[in-house]
């Protein structure tokens, strides 16, 4: 009889997480219908059902999720297996993976990988910014530069800078304005969904205009104002850098955008791990002013030079 292989259950675990054979396909990478044809043929290994059809789609039998329970505790073991031998590598060449939202994916912090690919051409760097939080644990990332308030416990964090963020919006906006964003004409570009409270416009100058547009995606938001929609509350290294968009409230300092370098403990001493790490402490300072809102002015109203 075929033997039970990891291969096999960590497609199972990626058609219980994805949900559907082709996004579990994406995760595992390869095709949805060898997912489906590998899944078959478990169940017949095994010799009971694992999934069965409901309303949503498939769900897992009994027998499903004792094997699905049986799996996470193999992938948790073969992981941690994996970042002890990534962790003991002392090696200055070969792949290493920064993970970091979208909004750090910006000229003033790019070109600082610049300068460390230059100064370490051995390395492979890679870059991922498609993903919100990717887990560290499961190595789908190396390194990862975050904003939040704190980090999770069992990962080894430094914490970097503290962001500052401020209402933009664009030149030609304010001037169909009148040079008063607090007219009837006012609304902002918002990054909540309906379902949410927009609690942060009482954070701001303009806590009573309405929202006219949503974007998640915040190079969308930065677009946006851009082209006159409205206001947005942007990361000041993100709309201080933008020539096209005037701050038009005083920067603010919250906890929710202290920026943190993290990696998991058992990934810690890889040469190349511990070598973009310091490079980016030692370097990052130079950003403090941009982050921190202190390379632009704040319009106080009345026509724009």
């Amino acid at each position: 009889m075929r033997q039970v292989e990891w291969s096999d259950l960590k497609l199972l675990l990626a058609f219980e997480r994805g949900g559907t054979a082709r996004r579990a396909g994406e995760l595992a990478g390869v095709s949805h219908s060898t997912v489906s044809r590998r899944l078959d043929q478990l169940e017949k290994t095994v010799g009971v059902s694992l999934f069965e059809r409901s309303g949503r789609g498939f769900r897992l039998t009994e027998a499903g999720q004792e094997m699905y329970a049986s799996a996470e505790r193999i992938e948790d073991e073969v992981l941690r297996l994996e970042r002890k031998s990534f962790g003991q590598d002392q090696v200055l060449s070969g792949p290493v993976t920064l993970t970091c939202p979208d909004s750090l994916a910006s000229e003033p912090f790019l070109r600082l990988l610049s300068e460390f690919c230059d100064a370490y051409p051995t390395i492979d760097l890679k870059l991922d910014t498609g993903h919100p939080v990717v887990n560290l644990d499961r190595r789908e990332a190396d390194l990862a530069l975050r904003l939040g308030a704190e980090p999770e416990d069992h990962l080894v964090g430094r914490r970097l800078l503290k962001a500052a963020r401020a209402v933009y919006a664009s030149r030609p906006y304010l001037q169909r304005l009148n040079w008063d964003p607090n007219l009837y004409q006012g609304r902002w570009i918002s990054f909540s969904s309906l379902e949410q409270d927009e609690n942060w416009k009482k954070t701001t100058p303009f806590p009573d205009l309405p929202t006219r547009l949503r974007c998640f995606d915040i190079r969308s938001q930065v677009t946006a104002c851009r082209a006159g929609h409205g206001l947005v509350l942007l990361p000041c290294f993100l709309g201080d850098a933008e020539p096209d968009l005037v701050r038009v409230s005083t920067p603010q300092v919250t906890p929710r955008l202290t920026l943190w370098l993290l990696r998991h403990a058992d990934s810690r001493g890889n040469a190349r791990v511990r070598a973009l790490s310091e490079f980016l402490t030692s370097k990052i300072g130079s950003l403090e002013p941009l982050v921190e809102g202190k390379t632009a002015r704040t319009w106080e109203g009345g026509p724009l030079e």
